[in-house]
């Protein structure tokens, strides 16, 4: 019987996996929707948002078109209210136990 060290075992268990996840990520882009095709709807679609000013951008699966998401359709969550911030007056200070306290503008 072969012995293999555990140490040997991880790297080529390791080694695997990253095999099998780039070979699976191939699959995804072999097979881009194409002009004329019809997405089918999710039959499990969310209900309306029903706070706006809590959930931002609620993914729609359909809307999905790209493998990049665009700034003004990322989803985010927010508990409490989204600060509106001025950048001609906004300025980061680091200081306190540091060597060379600072202010960014």
């Amino acid at each position: 019987m072969h012995y293999l060290p555990r140490r040997e075992f991880m790297v080529r268990g390791g080694a695997t996996l990253v095999a099998l996840a780039s070979f699976q990520s191939r699959i995804a882009y072999a097979f881009p929707t194409r002009a004329g095709e019809e997405v089918i709807k999710w039959l499990d679609q969310l209900p309306p948002n029903p706070v706006p000013q809590v959930i931002k951008n609620q993914l729609v699966w359909e809307d999905l078109d790209s493998w990049v998401t665009p700034n003004d359709k990322f989803f985010s969550i927010a508990h409490f209210d989204r600060p509106v911030i001025d950048e001609s007056t906004w300025k980061l200070e680091i200081g306190g136990s540091v060597k060379k306290p600072t202010a960014l503008t």
